[in-house]
This record gives C-alpha cells, sequence and structure tokens, in this order.
C-alpha cells in the first residue's frame, strides 16, 4: 500500500546515510594510513639494513647519532613529500575524470555542465604537509635505530 513520511523523517534519514557514510570513509582512510605508516617503516628499516655497512664507515669516520638520525628523518620526510605530491596529483586527475564523466552525462540529458570537482589551495597543501608529518612520524624509529647502530659491530659482519 501507501505509507506516509514527513520531510523532517526524510531528511534524519539522510542525515543518517550520510554520518555513516563519512564513518566508513574515517574507518578506509585510517587503514589506508596505517598501511601507509607501516610501508614507510618497513622500508626505512630495510634502507638500514641493507646499508648497515655504509652506515658504520660514517660512524667510524666522526658521524655523531644526531648525523645519522638527520640522514634518515630527511629520507623519511622526501618519501612524505613525493606520496604526498603524487597522491594529490592522482586525486586531481581522478576528481577531474569525474568531472569529465558527470559533464558528459549531463550533456546528454540537455543540461548545463557543473563544476563538480573544485579543492582549495590550503586543503592541497595541508595534505602534503599531513604526508610529510606522518613520514616523519613512521621514520622515528628507524633514524633512532640506525643512529644507536654500532660502528664496530655494522663493519665486522660485511
Amino acid at each position: 500500500g501507501f505509507s506516509t513520511f514527513s520531510l523532517l523523517d526524510a531528511t534524519r534519514n539522510l542525515r543518517l546515510f550520510f554520518t555513516i557514510f563519512d564513518l566508513l570513509l574515517a574507518i578506509f582512510g585510517s587503514l589506508a594510513l596505517t598501511v601507509a605508516t607501516i610501508g614507510i617503516i618497513n622500508t626505512l628499516v630495510m634502507a638500514i639494513l641493507e646499508r648497515r655497512r655504509e652506515i658504520g664507515i660514517l660512524k667510524a669516520l666522526g658521524a655523531a647519532d644526531r648525523d645519522v638520525k638527520q640522514l634518515f628523518f630527511v629520507e623519511a620526510g622526501v618519501m612524505g613529500l613525493l606520496g604526498g605530491v603524487s597522491g594529490v596529483g592522482i586525486g586531481w586527475l581522478i576528481g577531474k575524470a569525474v568531472t569529465w564523466g558527470t559533464n558528459l552525462y549531463l550533456q546528454r540529458q540537455n543540461l548545463p555542465p557543473a563544476h563538480v570537482f573544485s579543492v582549495p589551495w590550503w586543503l592541497v597543501l595541508s595534505a602534503i604537509a599531513f604526508a610529510i608529518l606522518v613520514s616523519l612520524a613512521a621514520g622515528l624509529y628507524p633514524a633512532t635505530r640506525a643512529a644507536r647502530l654500532n660502528p664496530v659491530e655494522a663493519l665486522r659482519y660485511e
């Protein structure tokens, strides 16, 4: 049969839908961030293991723990910068593709084109800065581990 609903009920249901949708996006975003952080840590730990001898030589030549830590910290920061810039670039391309597809659909329906994709510059810069910060945080453990490496042990086993 028939059912009745008020505009208030429809608004509440729509608001609930978008709240759940936002929660799901936050969960997937958190998972992606966790995977990226683990990937950065893994990459830097492997870099330390592969360059153990080089770290030992640097320390034997007088490099301080702080210098070695800075070296790996800069590497983590560069990884974050490259990841952030490439992520923003890929996101921009996907947004342009969505806008193009939407406008193609609207054109076929004899409707005016719409500009559905718009991202402010502060958000782009914030995303890149956030990627760098996450990379630096992920690089803290590997950089500290590299700084604590004993030069004698590093040179002995290579």
